[in-house]
């Protein structure tokens, strides 16, 4: 794959022999389709000319040429937006479409890292932009999640945490960084609220299995973290922000365009005196150092380059018993370079992707960890992935297609089999793309093969059917997969004191589901719309473990294996209303988790959550703006593990609903005052009311805290 991206960006940088024998351009119009409000390209917008009957559809950037002349009439139709009946003006005109209300106008990463508009999508997807990131003053991203109805927040302690979508959380939500994995997940170390939001764009959330267009990991959702673009003037940005709970973080970024190169760069560091499952003042400690730079260049009309670069280093502390300090130690890095542009009369993207990450445990009687101390011995993660996608409008269909090779490495001394393992996977997908009239149809597949487990064919097809500018159904049946691990596959582990053993087992099969989703959106009017969504969940061959008997030694043997079935179904709810100065969201989820082995609920998974947000921005004061949410989540049931398991922990001892995970009413707000065009204070806080329900982490205890945000761009 690398010879071949850098063969592509040689002749890219050449002219190649196409340049060489340059064909006449037809006589005609070329013009440009364009959202009013984004400015972004229109894929596969409809232009007819109704003299001639002639038509043409836009490819990836927007851009047709038709059979016209100065003076005929154009009608310019697209799904999602209203129908444009225009003259043309000029030979390269550029036509501006006004998106229908019933579509929310933001953007989405699908398969191949090709981004598309909602309107080309029958998925559901909610997109977090950085206005709202900022509102809620979130510097990390399971800060920022834990908002949306639907999505609650899973501790893990003593020091992870992750987001649960649609009942399925960990190892089941596939987590992202401009659609590349976020490191952790070999080792199991997967921790969301270690991800920053600095430099980020916008956050997409998408609901259900999303194998066909992400591969492994994607039975729950994905969630997705963007990375903003370089700015077109020289900027100069800078946050300091200090709160209760011993919060304290800064961060500071430059960014600029110049001529045909872009760059962004931005730094930052948090820390606080709370890590997830522990209150234990003067124990608990977090720290997180990030870096993130992003450098573009348009090497030609059509081509363009990007490099992108991101490190961060961690700190944990957090108390194992009466006596003892537990210290963890991560440190990762990874990048990417990607070149894209027109070819073969489609559009193609190459990408190469690295990844290393390594996962350190200590311990010691103090504040600092002690070398060699408990399991100090370093664990490390290696991955390097490989894209070459390629996009086609044709006729009606836009068609993309790729390839993904990638290769993976965990070393985890003492842990799995032989200290470390390999895997090399192979992907190739496929997805068509077609409008007939109102209706939007999709039908899409994705083969993955791993040298580790096997191989698997996730199909998924969706249907958006426009009725009128006012209403808009969808639906999609998709299958997905999670890939077993290194550990439940390699993974060997004794426990003296527990008196058992845990293997792993090289027969594993990925865990499968199967999702069925049906919704639509009414907007009566540009400021109101409602959205109401229904989905199923099926999921078998889940990985669990299964006593075995008694080992020579006496320990009792446990070993994995594809047993668990569970199903997850509900509804959920969204409206919106825009009235000028302030805007409300009400959001509502009903969710039943079932674990279809045991028929017991899924542990910590509430039936209902909701949220109310109002923002509002103030006449009586200019750049004045407040924030204001209240969301709740209901008590949940807590499913014991039964004695004798190979795992420890405070449900360890018995098995069925052991008892209830209180409910959460959490009222956070913010205010916003702009003193200068460039200087912003704020102040705000977190759970006012100081919920603390029975048998939550500590760490929604309330937090007052304000902030002060620079930022400087040069004049135009």
């Amino acid at each position: 794959m690398l010879p071949l991206c850098a063969a592509l960006l040689l002749a890219v940088m050449s002219g190649g022999p196409a340049l060489a024998q340059r064909v006449p351009e037809p006589p005609g119009v070329q013009g440009t389709v364009l959202g009013k409000t984004d400015g972004a390209p229109v894929l596969s917008a409809e232009v007819r000319v109704p003299r001639t009957g002639g038509r043409v559809r836009t490819d990836e950037r927007g851009t047709f040429r038709v059979a016209a002349a100065v003076g005929d009439s154009l009608i310019v139709r697209a799904l999602g937006f209203a129908e444009l009946r225009t003259v043309v003006q000029s030979g390269t005109p550029v036509l501006r479409l006004v998106a229908l209300a019933t579509v929310l106008p933001v953007f989405t990463t699908t398969m191949g890292q090709r981004v598309i508009r909602a309107s080309e999508s029958p998925r559901s997807v909610t997109v977090i932009g950085r206005e709202e990131l900022d509102a809620v003053a979130a510097v990390s991203a399971n800060q920022l999640l834990r908002q949306l109805p639907g999505l609650q927040e899973l501790p893990a302690p003593p020091s992870k945490t992750s987001i649960s979508i649609r009942g399925f959380d960990d190892s089941r939500v596939l987590v992202l960084v401009d659609g590349e994995p976020v490191a952790g997940a070999l080792i199991e170390s997967r921790d969301i609220g270690r991800l920053s939001t600095i430099a980020t764009e916008r956050v997409e959330v998408t609901k259900g299995p999303a194998s066909v267009e992400f591969g492994s990991d994607a039975l729950g959702g994905v969630i997705n973290i963007v990375q903003a673009a370089p700015t077109q003037r020289l900027t100069f940005d800078a946050l300091a922000r200090e709160g209760g709970l011993g919060r304290q973080e800064s961060s500071a970024g430059v960014s600029q365009t110049v001529g045909k190169f872009g760059y962004r760069v931005n730094g930052g560091w948090r820390q606080s005196d709370r890590v997830t499952g522990y209150n234990a003042i003067g124990s608990t400690f977090n720290r997180i150092y990030d870096l993130r730079a992003d450098v573009r260049y348009a090497l030609t009309e059509r081509w363009s380059l990007r490099l992108d670069l991101q490190g961060s280093q961690e700190r944990q502390r957090f108390p194992v018993d009466a006596a003892f300090n537990g210290f963890i130690d991560n440190r990762g890095g990874q990048g990417f370079a990607e070149v894209r542009g027109s070819l073969f009369g489609g559009n193609i993207r190459a990408r190469a992707f690295a990844q290393r990450f390594g996962y350190q445990y200590r311990q010691s009687r103090g504040l600092l960890p002690i070398k060699g101390s408990a399991d100090s011995l370093e664990q490390q993660e290696r991955q390097g992935r490989y894209l070459l996608s390629y996009t086609k409008v044709v006729g009606r269909h836009a068609i993309d297609l790729g390839v993904q090779r990638s290769h993976r490495t965990l070393v985890a001394p003492r842990k799995v089999t032989g200290d470390s393992a390999d895997e090399q996977v192979t992907e190739a997908f496929a997805r068509d793309s077609w409008t007939l009239g109102a209706l939007l149809m999709t039908a899409g597949a994705r083969y993955t093969s791993s040298t580790l487990w096997g191989s698997s064919t996730n199909p998924s097809f969706g249907l958006a059917w426009q009725t009128s500018p006012r209403v808009r159904l969808r639906t999609n049946v998709a299958r997905g997969f999670r890939a077993p691990g290194f550990k439940e596959i390699r993974y060997t582990f004794t426990n003296p004191a527990g008196g058992y053993t845990l293997s792993g087992n090289p027969d594993l099969l990925p865990e499968s589901s199967w999702s069925t989703s049906l919704g639509g959106t009414w907007a009566p009017s540009t400021r109101l719309s409602i959205d109401v969504e229904g989905y199923r969940n099926d999921v078998s061959g889940l990985v669990d473990w299964r006593y075995e008997g008694d080992n020579a030694a006496g320990f009792q043997s446990y070993r994995y294996v594809n047993v668990a079935r569970a199903r997850t179904q509900g509804v959920e709810t969204n409206a919106r209303v825009n009235a000028g100065a302030t805007e409300v969201t009400l959001g509502y989820d009903f969710l039943r988790a079932r674990d279809l082995n045991s028929g017991l609920p899924l542990s910590r998974r509430a039936s209902h959550t909701a949220r109310l947000r109002v923002a509002r921005e103030w006449g009586i004061r200019q750049g004045l703006s407040t924030d204001a949410s209240v969301r709740y989540t209901g008590n949940a049931p807590l499913v014991g593990i039964p004695s004798g398991a190979p795992i420890t922990g405070p449900f360890s001892t018995e098995s069925g609903v052991i008892g209830r995970q209180g409910a959460l009413l959490s009222v956070d707000a913010q205010l916003r005052l702009a003193m200068t065009s460039e200087l912003e204070v704020s102040g705000g806080v977190n759970n006012l009311l100081d919920q603390q329900p029975n048998l939550w982490t500590p760490a929604f205890a309330r937090q007052f805290y304000a902030g002060l945000r620079w930022r400087w761009s040069a004049a135009p």
